[in-house]
């Protein structure tokens, strides 16, 4: 039997891609693997975390015991970051960041014994989310907005934030 030689660079689609396709039809036509490394969203995100840190420190690591932390809060961020722009699961995140090793490492994540990225379950995704809380996704949303003003993706008069009118 001949293996099956696999392409790591090639765009995956995530697992309920052609489901969410069939219903909305087309969307955004950029792969991951491309966003991620051309707009620099890691760095971007280690820069959102450093931000986030400085204005509102994290709270206290838990005492001694346990396991060491595997994944950092930027690594974390950016699978939150495109879990959310493709409308994912935890579990399918998980599925999609396995099926497609090249999006996994340009994350970020760290290889494990066996040479494939180590990649979080959905728990720990969730779990370390909600520990972080709401500092870490205004801190990207301020420097992508930021980012983009600068790079002249958008101008400043085009940035809108919807909000509704409270009666007092």
């Amino acid at each position: 039997m001949i293996p099956t030689i696999i392409n790591q660079a090639a765009p995956v689609a995530p697992p309920v891609y052609h489901r969410a396709q069939a219903r909305l039809g087309p969307a955004l036509h950029i792969d991951a693997l491309t966003l991620v490394n051309t707009l620099h969203l890691l760095a971007l995100c280690r820069l959102a975390v450093r931000l986030a840190y400085r204005r509102c420190p994290p709270p206290l690591p838990a005492g001694p015991g346990g396991a060491p932390r595997t994944y950092s809060e930027a690594f974390l961020l950016l699978i939150a970051l495109l879990r959310t722009l493709w409308r994912l699961s935890y579990q399918d995140m998980r599925d999609w960041l396995r099926s497609w090793p090249a999006l996994a490492l340009a994350c970020g994540l760290p290889l494990g014994k066996d040479g494939h990225p180590h990649i979080p379950c959905p728990s720990q995704q969730c779990k370390r989310g909600k520990q972080a809380g709401a500092p870490l996704p205004e801190a990207l949303f301020i420097l992508s907005v930021l980012t983009a003003i600068r790079s002249r993706l958008i101008g400043a008069r085009d940035l809108i934030i919807d909000s509704a009118p409270i009666l007092a």
